[in-house]
């Protein structure tokens, strides 16, 4: 048997004119992450990436950490089908229209005020009444990926990552929160609707366990977050 250990991204810039970076919360817990690691003498066969350079950022973070005591990380190899769903692009090219049907949505929207200290909240609520809509089929958004073309690139991305590693390996993969319940998903066999409510769950930094070997794909942690002992460091976006 082989181990997979499929890490969230630590916090990106949410409010920002460029979400598709770290915080400095979020370097700190990617730092966190490699520091526990290397206390567990943790060594890895192989490192895949997702695409975003929130992925990339916080792969470097683990790797200074370990690269402080000594140790290497192998040569990240860059793994498109990490990528994130449209959930952001669903959300913003939706709501004008939903926002003349819905009034629950209208209300929702009306609600978010940049400077609120709500802000998060009420952004994710939002966030999480559409992009339901969205795996549904109940949005006309037919040229971007669907949830289920999401679902199947995320599997097939496991497939590869799988097959190359061989038997006892432990791999590591840097990715989001849609890809890490979509493994998760697949794994137990959720429906679309569960496996999307799980991805709303995933934290920061966090990270799920799979075990794998041939024809066996079988989770072992979710959302374990050890080496954030810091409440400050608890964060969902």
């Amino acid at each position: 048997m082989s181990l997979l250990f499929l890490v969230r991204h630590g916090q990106a810039s949410f409010n920002a004119e460029d979400y598709d970076q770290l915080s400095a919360r979020g370097m700190e817990q990617a730092r966190q992450l490699g520091l526990y690691w290397v206390g567990l003498k943790l060594n890895f066969d192989f490192v895949y990436v997702g695409p975003r350079r929130r992925h990339r950022q916080t792969l470097d973070a683990v790797g200074a950490a370990y690269r402080e005591h000594g140790l290497n990380l192998p040569e990240a190899v860059v793994l498109p089908e990490l990528d994130e769903h449209f959930g952001y692009d669903v959300l913003t090219r939706s709501l004008p229209g939903l926002m003349k049907s819905n009034p629950a949505i209208r209300e929702m929207k009306e609600k978010l005020h940049k400077d609120s200290d709500t802000l998060q909240r009420d952004y994710l609520r939002l966030f999480q009444k559409v992009t339901r809509l969205w795996v549904r089929g109940e949005l006309d958004l037919s040229d971007l990926e669907a949830w289920h073309e999401f679902r199947d690139r995320v599997q097939r991305g496991l497939a590869k990552l799988t097959e190359a590693a061989g038997s006892k390996k432990k791999v590591a993969a840097f990715t989001s929160g849609g890809p890490v319940a979509a493994a998760m998903g697949f794994a137990l066999n959720l429906d679309d609707e569960k496996t999307l409510e799980l991805s709303w769950m995933v934290r920061n930094a966090a990270y799920a366990e799979f075990l794998f070997s041939r024809g066996r794909f079988s989770p072992v942690t979710f959302n374990a977050l050890p080496h954030l002992t810091d409440p400050h460091l608890l964060t969902f976006i």
